[in-house]
């Protein structure tokens, strides 16, 4: 089997996407959509959305380190003097809930019933598992590569130091993070009033995660979607953490329907309902061509092989695309629903 695999390659990618390491690197971007209904693009984590209303201020999700918090919450002040009520969290990802730290400490956390459990199951000790060993390990190594190069005007030697610098500056700030647990929870449908605003939060079953909720803003035909949705980028598809395609794909299918405009997916672009279409099709697609390659005899390493990450069009987290091979070929085998033909 190949090297993607095992098992602590595939640890340490998914601690990679879950303390995504592009610390200062990257300039979050505001999105205005003309009312008072904000995004945030953000390279170093999730997106975000926030809601100015006349009694305080509803985010949704806060970044993947408290620096990354406090940077969202500094953007929301830019915007109004009102305060940050809410914050609202998509699912447990820690690339969505790091900078909690980073907000007031009076702000009410919402989120699904399960997130502060799979906070504890997951979360925690994968942070402990990065800050312990696999950053001070990399920061070592590092280290060892800047004291081998003698000359210290080279170009290779600054890239180098400045890489170091960075993951210090990055290292110190993750160590600021700290769990908190939400205030309210729900397990099927919560709905949200503040001021003159009526914010829907839906759990649709599990799609990216067996977390994951959907956020509607209703007077503003608006979706924070999560990581439901990484818009032209490979989506991460992990096991453990409840992932299940068929689902996934229902949901999409089903909020197309409605009534949306505009979609802010967890990774990537801001963008228009054509975005749930087209994080459906290629699963859909992506199916098609695993089962047609299975019954023709191919197990899943031939499949790997036959399956061109450039066919899909996509610009991100390639790494992930024999992941999504795998997934998708494991729940082919272990269900009995034809799930690819809707």
């Amino acid at each position: 089997m190949k090297s993607i695999y095992n098992q602590s390659v595939f640890i340490l990618i998914i601690l990679l996407f879950l303390f995504s390491n592009s610390f200062g690197q990257s300039k979050m971007e505001l999105i205005d959509f003309e009312t008072n209904l904000y995004g945030i693009e953000n390279p170093n984590g999730g997106n975000i959305a926030f809601l100015v209303t006349r009694k305080g201020v509803i985010v949704v999700d806060a970044g993947s380190t408290p620096n990354d918090g406090k940077k969202i919450v500094s953007i929301v002040k830019s915007v109004t003097k009102k305060p940050i009520k809410y914050l609202i969290l998509t699912h447990l990802h820690g690339d969505h809930v790091n900078g909690v730290s980073g907000f007031p400490r009076d702000v009410k956390i919402i989120a699904h019933a399960d997130l502060e459990k799979n906070n504890s199951e997951f979360n925690e000790k994968d942070l402990i598992n990065y800050t312990e060993n696999i950053l001070p390990n990399y920061l070592e190594n590092l280290r060892i590569q800047l004291d081998s190069i003698k000359n210290k005007d080279s170009e290779a030697y600054n890239t180098l130091i400045n890489e170091y610098n960075t993951n210090v500056d990055y290292f110190e700030d993750i160590k600021k993070i700290e769990f908190r647990k939400p205030d309210i929870t729900f397990t099927d449908f919560f709905r949200l009033k503040l001021g003159d605003e009526r914010i829907i939060l839906e759990y649709p079953g599990p799609g990216h995660t067996f977390d994951n909720i959907i956020v509607k803003f209703s007077y503003h035909n608006v979706i924070h979607i999560g990581d439901l949705v990484f818009n032209n980028m490979f989506p991460y598809t992990i096991d453990e953490h409840g992932v299940d395609i068929y689902n996934w794909v229902t949901i999409l299918d089903d909020l197309y329907k409605e009534n949306i405009y505009t979609v802010i997916p967890g990774h990537g672009e801001i963008g228009e309902k054509i975005l749930l279409k087209e994080q459906s099709d290629y699963f859909k697609n992506l199916a098609k061509k695993i089962e047609r390659l299975k019954n023709e005899g191919m197990n899943l390493e031939q499949i790997i092989e036959k399956c061109d990450v450039n066919d899909y069009g996509l610009n991100g987290y390639e790494s992930q695309f024999p992941v999504n091979i795998k997934v998708i070929y494991d729940q082919l085998i272990n269900t009995k629903i034809e799930w690819w033909e809707f």
